[in-house]
């Protein structure tokens, strides 16, 4: 580290660049491909870094929150793929980590309040991933906690605090989690579950009905219902009433924050694993803190592996435990994710934590963090480590030696447009821009019409923040198609990269009318209406057709000139009404290729007269 962080009081400015200190970028081992010439790889960190204060797009309006965007791609990049999907692309494929019809379980820090407790913009910015998953999610999110008691999904606890209002870790301080799930997503596949009501109450192994916590050796893990009807039991998996599916998948949430002098020191993904045990089952004293480590470790390679720990260091809590008054918490704007829990915390204490508080207690070698640590790494290890790819876990085992990390970094650039959701013009010119750091200097834009599977080259030694796009001629409308922009420095080293938030569409051409559950009237004369953009070749002809079953048959309409931008159908006459019809235009070249495409959205109505 700089020895200028130690002699002044740290501002943003000089922690983030302190922290550049401890990052070791690599851009050239995929996750995959590393473990293929490796037995055993480097564990693999993804920090995320310049956050904005606003982190959702459209000032706040959705739900998409950039730092969980540029953490999931950047984790795309090299190969860790956050969904199981059965199409491959850049954030998903074969290999993922969360399937369509999963449970998940979000652990989160719910024992306290304002800045204590896990950041829930960062919560509904990954759940609304999950619910975009590409295959279609049709599993249950579960926000869930144990706060021993003290804990309060809504953000409202009073211990600890002057008050009991609701003051969640947010930029809207009512944005607790149940507000998350009762008001922003207010879906049935979205749910919370707080464990401190059953946290005392301890079940036996053939118990598939009643909530409450089950033993395993020294540790204890909870078994309950969730509000979907979904039967978790942590250790075994979803009880179906015949057995155990392991569609279930954790993913551990913690906020970054100093704990107590004494005791664990810091609060991270380990510590977190507290919030999960039960103290009510007769260990509270051996995990205070002498079996902290092996407590943790024992929840995390014998109990449940989470597919994903991500630190939430928005707001770091430098010398507080309950993340108040504001001056004892700090805006780091970061996130740092792994599948090695004792790594992460690692880094995490020296190159987030330390640099903040400037207490050499906060750093991972001072003895009581190394402990546990240190036997946390050894229980783990022990039992054989965390390597799982049928649940997408590829790190086998865990360690607290740099030397044997990898740290990615995503900082500082940000696609402003396209935003994603957009139709853009085929052979139109189209203005991509961003923001990126000071350092990078020259940019290459590269564009993927398939999700991210493949990329060609737009454009390279860009010097601006924008770029004139001349977007290309295809022969069909592309749907799924992606903007990435990497950043180089003044040395032409790799230093960040970004890209669309979410699919645009090229469209060659585009049904306007009829539109979704439109109603037609059978044996009337209705207008079908399209919109042509650029062609590989110019339009000889177009052919309208129709089909009432949702496109499995077509029939044809009429052949008309290639300067026709609409017709006046007279809408055939039907007996019963038919719901699924619609409409699709094709352009032909004078050699009557297809040159374009396109079928009406979702499925109009014709009925009988």
């Amino acid at each position: 580290m700089k020895t200028s962080l130690m002699e002044k009081p740290i501002s943003r400015r000089s922690f983030l660049k302190g922290t550049m200190a401890g990052l070791c970028f690599s851009v050239l081992h995929p996750l995959n491909s590393t473990r293929e010439v490796s037995a055993n790889p480097p564990s693999p960190l993804f920090l995320v870094r310049d956050i904005p204060d606003q982190p959702f797009y459209g000032g706040g309006k959705g739900n998409y929150h950039i730092g969980v965007d540029q953490l999931l791609g950047l984790m795309g990049e090299q190969g860790l793929k956050f969904y199981l999907s059965s199409v491959e692309s850049e954030l998903g494929g074969a290999s993922g980590m969360i399937g369509p019809n999963d449970v998940i379980l979000l652990k989160v820090n719910a024992q306290w309040k304002y800045r204590g407790c896990t950041n829930s913009d960062l919560i509904r910015g990954l759940i609304q991933r999950i619910l975009d998953h590409p295959d279609g999610f049709n599993g249950e999110v579960v926000i869930f906690e144990n706060g021993q008691g003290r804990g309060s999904l809504n953000c409202d606890t009073h211990s600890n605090y002057p008050d009991a209002l609701v003051h969640a870790n947010a930029n809207n301080e009512s944005h607790s989690f149940l507000y998350l799930v009762d008001t922003i997503f207010n879906d049935a596949r979205v749910s919370a579950y707080l464990l401190d009501p059953i946290s005392g109450t301890i079940i036996q192994q053939g118990n598939h009905v009643n909530d409450g916590y089950r033993i395993y050796e020294n540790v204890s893990y909870p078994c309950f219902t969730t509000t979907g009807g979904n039967r978790v039991e942590l250790r075994e998996g979803i009880w179906n009433g015949n057995g155990h599916t392991q569609n279930l998948k954790l993913i551990n949430v913690p906020v970054l924050k100093h704990h107590d002098t004494g005791g664990s020191e810091i609060t991270a993904s380990l510590k977190h694993c507290y919030g999960i045990v039960s103290m009510a089952d007769g260990q509270s004293g051996f995990r205070h803190y002498g079996g902290l480590g092996e407590t943790c470790g024992k929840m995390i390679v014998s109990v449940r592996t989470p597919v994903l720990n991500i630190i939430d260091a928005i707001w770091v809590s430098h010398s507080s435990l309950a993340g108040y008054p504001t001056d004892t918490t700090f805006r780091a704007n970061q996130i740092l994710a792994s599948q090695d829990p004792i790594a992460l915390d690692y880094w995490a204490a020296k190159y987030i934590m330390y640099p903040i508080s400037q207490s050499p207690r906060h750093l991972p070698t001072f003895s009581g963090i190394n402990l546990w640590l240190t036997n946390a790494q050894t229980m783990i290890n022990g039992r054989g480590g965390l390597y799982d790819p049928s649940s997408g876990i590829f790190v086998s085992q865990v360690t607290k030696n740099e030397e044997e990390m990898e740290v990615f970094t995503f900082s500082g650039i940000t696609v402003l447009t396209p935003t994603g959701g957009e139709a853009i013009a085929s052979g139109e010119s189209y203005n991509v821009s961003w923001e990126a750091i000071p350092e990078a200097v020259t940019f290459m834009l590269m564009l993927s019409k398939d999700n991210g599977a493949t990329w060609t080259e737009i454009a390279r030694s860009v010097t601006e923040r924008s770029y004139p796009w001349n977007v290309p001629t295809l022969l069909t409308n592309k749907r799924e198609c992606l903007i990435k922009i990497i950043g180089y420095n003044s040395n032409g080293k790799k230093v960040v990269s970004g890209r669309t938030r979410s699919l645009f569409t090229i469209e060659v051409v585009r049904v306007i009318s009829p539109s979704r559950r439109e109603v037609l009237t059978s044996d009337t004369t209705y207008t079908i209406t399209w919109q042509k953009n650029g062609t590989k070749n110019p339009v000889d002809k177009i052919r309208l057709s129709y089909s009432k079953d949702g496109g499995s048959t077509w029939y044809p309409i009429t052949s008309l000139p290639g300067n026709a931008v609409s017709f006046d159908w007279l809408v055939p006459i039907v007996k019963v009404k038919k719901p699924n019809c619609k409409i699709r235009v094709v352009l032909k070249d004078v050699y009557e290729k297809t040159v374009g495409s396109d079928v009406s959205d979702g499925n109009f109505i014709i009925s009988p007269a």
